[in-house]
């Protein structure tokens, strides 16, 4: 049974997304699915390393008034991006 909420999103974004999206999916639709999740979960990781490692300290966390380890951006950062890379190899 469908819910209200279901019906009621798919009467009003269905008729504006479906033409954006639809050539989209058309075209990812070709691809095998475990490739598309080791594309996502690398971006994900490289990201990380990115903010992590790459980027200089002072650029990242640019007018911060305590220097700790809490009010560093990198960490949160990466912390913030694990649960993404979890739930993309929990799927896998």
């Amino acid at each position: 049974m469908e819910s209200f909420l279901t019906a009621f999103c798919e009467k009003m974004f269905f008729p504006i997304l479906h033409p954006i999206f639809a050539p989209t999916n058309t075209f990812l639709s070709k691809f095998y699915q475990p490739y598309a999740t080791i594309c996502a979960i690398g971006f994900f990781i490289g990201a990380m390393i990115w903010v992590g490692v790459v980027l200089h300290e002072p650029y990242v966390n640019r007018g911060r008034a305590v220097r700790s380890i809490w009010t560093d951006l990198r960490l949160w950062t990466v912390l913030s991006m694990l649960p993404h890379v979890f739930v993309y190899f929990y799927f896998y």
